[in-house]
């Protein structure tokens, strides 16, 4: 295999670093918002969800949410993957 295909991104995955991740984990456990709602640490009640070639960070059904709970969570979640997107 040359270096060009080692090194190709397979359209047909999705990945994301490691130390992308844990940083978001990071981020998401220290959220004082988060942290009413789920306790500590917040990723205890979270899940990484594969759907198809889609990783997502969803809610795992731990503690019930209300809706302004929901969108609350969301909105965090927004927030810290766009603060740890790399581009």
């Amino acid at each position: 295999m040359g270096e060009n295909e080692e090194t190709r991104i397979n359209p047909d995955r999705v990945g994301i670093r490691m130390d992308v991740l844990d940083d978001i984990i990071s981020d998401l456990n220290d959220n004082e918002e988060l942290q009413k709602v789920y306790g500590v640490p917040v990723s205890r009640a979270l899940v990484v969800v594969a759907d198809g070639n889609d990783l997502r960070i969803e809610d795992g059904n731990v503690v019930p949410l209300a809706k302004e709970d929901e969108g609350a969570f969301l909105k965090v979640l927004e927030e810290v993957i766009r603060a740890n997107t790399i581009g």
